[in-house]
């Protein structure tokens, strides 16, 4: 095991990524650094400017570099005999769209491969969060941001997707059956009623509204891509489908000429798995655990085994190539049992200087 002896923190951001980084070790090394400290350099929040907003901790952070480029800044490290103290953040992730874990228990709630991911409250006294996440997220209250039209509706190849500002979030499958149907009676005069494509369409409804509650796991996500799939396909085969599909993502967005415009659209996001919600709320319903009182970081069950494996893989697989020597454990106290935590870690890591 290797013991520092002299430290050089580096904070990377898009602005310091690791070429700059690498201009650099030679001066560090003739000044008697032993060890490069670094701040997290996994996919962060976009343009973060500390990394601590994790946004997977799986990926190296595009913003700071290829593997390649981080390759090339450890191989120099290493061959002037200088260790890498990695600093990571095990106790919370960025509560936003970037998080990919986050947005599958956004998508697919109880049956999300990450639903033990993170600490949610899913019985929540409040009848407006049972089996929902409160994501305070919003810069203004829900119904004037609704009203303002900062809500907005789009359509890709991955589905329904719910934008505001830089933020995109998923709509549940279940809720398509809402959407097809809005102005189904149009395409059906447009197209006939035996047109193969509206007989496709009106299968794929059914397929959406008799989803069976036994179907779990891998058996929903197959299911999940197959329906987006075949609807993408109808999306851009029939040039009719399209306009149809278009015109309804319009309706939901608000013009629609109607005393209430946007009435479908909150009668949509009802149904979803997370409440958006004006960010000051979170001082009074918050229903996850957070770091502190940061709504943009929810806290990480590692105290599940599944967990744990799952958001360490690459800075254990680091760690057994020899790309880092050491590893800091960023507000260890912000988590159940750290003990435990660095248990586990040292299972992992048995010969890395460990930090907290």
């Amino acid at each position: 095991m290797k013991i520092p002896r002299a430290t050089y923190r580096l904070q990377f951001h898009r602005e310091f990524p690791f070429a700059a980084a690498h201009q650099i070790v030679d001066y560090l090394a003739d000044l008697g650094i032993s060890d490069i400290y670094a701040s997290p350099i996994f996919k962060a929040k976009a343009e973060s400017t500390h990394g601590y907003d994790v946004a997977d901790p799986n990926q190296l952070n595009l913003e700071l570099g290829t593997p390649e480029q981080f390759a090339a800044l450890v191989g120099s490290v290493q061959a002037h005999q200088m260790g890498w103290l990695q600093d990571i953040v095990p106790n919370h992730m960025a509560y936003d769209s970037a998080n990919a874990y986050l947005m599958d228990v956004f998508e697919n709630g109880p049956d999300a491969e990450a639903f033990d991911f993170f600490d949610i409250d899913w019985d929540h006294a409040y009848e407006s969060l049972k089996g929902r996440v409160l994501a305070p997220l919003l810069g203004n209250f829900y119904n004037e941001s609704l009203d303002n039209g900062d809500l907005q509706l789009k359509y890709e190849e991955t589905g329904l997707q719910l934008l505001y500002g830089s933020q995109q979030f998923p709509i549940r499958l279940e809720s398509y059956g809402r959407f097809i149907t809005q102005n189904l009676g149009q395409l059906t005069k447009t197209l006939g009623r035996h047109h193969p494509d509206l007989i496709k369409l009106l299968g794929i409804l059914y397929l959406i509204k008799h989803i069976p509650e036994e179907t779990k796991g891998r058996e929903r996500y197959d299911q999940l891509n197959f329906v987006k799939g075949l609807l993408w396909e109808l999306y851009t085969q029939n040039e009719a489908v399209k306009r149809y599909w278009d015109d309804t993502i319009t309706f939901f967005n608000g013009n629609n000429h109607h005393s209430e415009p946007f009435h479908a659209l909150d009668t949509l996001l009802s149904e979803q798995f997370y409440r958006l919600a004006f960010w000051k709320v979170g001082t009074e319903e918050i229903n996850y655990r957070r770091f502190f009182t940061v709504n943009e970081l929810i806290s990480v069950k590692v105290e599940d085994i599944k967990v744990f494996h799952k958001t360490h893989a690459l800075i254990t697989e680091l760690v057994a190539q020899g790309s880092i020597t050491g590893l800091r454990i960023d507000h260890i106290d912000g988590l159940y049992d750290p003990l435990q935590y660095l248990k586990r870690l040292i299972e992992k890591a048995p010969d890395t200087y460990i930090t907290v």
